[in-house]
């Protein structure tokens, strides 16, 4: 047995028999309305010890709200606090690098949102760093975890679909843009809706095709809108000024097993609607996610159909959250694995080099 894997045992054996301690770091809506409430609550044997922002009063807005003991404005102070097992990063994504190898550094399981990071650099040290700690790393991709997706994973799996070909991803919106610095200023996010909402369709998509390798990604991104005043914000008004990322990003990504993936994200377009699904085109059907229609033909017969949600399933982010729980308590492998995480990221990113270069960008193995 390796020592990393001795590690996770001996934290399986001390932790089986008590509470999981958690720290949140990062203390916003998501947290608040997700990962919190019905989240970590809805969790037997778990009990939130700790929060950190480096805004105070929103800390301590949540703390007294759910009676969480420490607040902190520093991640090192809330991961260096010993009775903590683990930590719930959400915050602005350039701060998820640092907070994740801290929270290792200290020997924490570490569950943090979406995307985990933005380049596969910082992604490949936050492996290692995990791989060194002997602790769980999981990014928090929750549309995996829907009723919806859960069944047409399974559906798929039995190989309904045949060999998939090519598949369909869009992530786009006519005009939802959030309009805080953390998702629009480049120094804060890294990236516009490609991070924000097309990592989610794009992970989704790649999960059902059971993660094919890719090999080669061309990519446009655009800001076309964000700069104006035609389309009116849905969620209010944003600083044109510090505006620094796309608002519209396309892909093309070829996989070593042949098949294709087209890409769509964005925050503002002219659209009847939000356009958010993935369609998985095979040889015996194809499927779409998230309405659950299939369409295929038997006997020179069309049939459509559509999959039913999974029954029983909790709300996605608390789904993963049990996951995460359940994968520290009985030293299970990580319900979203970083080496997945990464083929997510490595497409993500080569759509912005490709964008920069005006080239094709053959991707590392990964």
């Amino acid at each position: 047995m390796s020592k990393t894997s001795k590690a996770i045992k001996t934290s399986k054996s001390s932790q089986s028999s008590k509470k999981l301690k958690i720290g949140l770091i990062g203390a916003g809506g998501i947290v608040r309305g997700a990962h919190l409430k019905p989240g970590w609550l809805a969790v037997p044997d778990c009990e939130i010890v700790a929060v950190c922002d480096v805004n105070r009063a929103t800390a301590q807005k949540l703390a007294d709200d759910f009676q969480i003991p420490h607040v902190f404005t520093d991640y090192r102070d809330l991961v260096a606090l010993e009775e903590i097992d683990a930590v719930d990063i959400c915050t602005p994504n350039c701060v998820h690098t640092p907070a994740v190898l801290a929270a290792f550094q200290a020997g924490k399981h570490v569950l943090c949102e979406k995307p985990l990071a933005v380049t596969t650099k910082e992604i490949l040290a936050m492996q290692a760093a995990s791989k060194k700690a002997g602790k769980l790393l999981m990014t928090a991709q929750h549309c995996r975890f829907s009723d919806i997706a859960q069944a047409i994973k399974a559906w798929v799996d039995t190989g309904a679909l045949g060999e998939v070909y090519h598949t369909r991803v869009n992530a786009t919106r006519r005009n939802h843009l959030p309009t805080s610095p953390g998702f629009i200023d480049p120094k804060l996010s890294g990236g516009g809706p490609c991070m924000d909402i097309g990592v989610h369709a794009l992970d989704t998509a790649m999960w059902l095709m059971d993660f094919p390798r890719p090999v080669r990604v061309s990519g446009r991104a655009l800001t076309n809108f964000a700069k104006g005043h035609e389309l009116p914000g849905a969620w209010g008004e944003w600083d044109r000024t510090l505006f620094g990322v796309e608002d519209f990003a396309s892909g093309y990504v070829h996989f070593e097993n042949g098949a294709t993936l087209a890409l769509e994200a964005s925050w503002l377009q002219h659209q009847e609607k939000e356009d958010w699904n993935a369609v998985l085109l095979g040889k015996k059907a194809s499927v779409k996610w998230p309405t659950g229609e299939f369409y295929t033909a038997v006997n020179r017969s069309l049939i459509d159909g559509r999959i039913l949600p999974k029954p029983g399933v909790q709300p996605a982010h608390t789904e993963e959250i049990v996951a995460f729980a359940d994968a520290i308590r009985n030293n299970k492998p990580s319900p979203v694995p970083v080496e997945q995480t990464l083929r997510v990221i490595a497409i993500l990113e080569g759509i912005m080099k490709s964008s920069a270069t005006n080239k094709e960008i053959v991707l590392p193995k990964l």
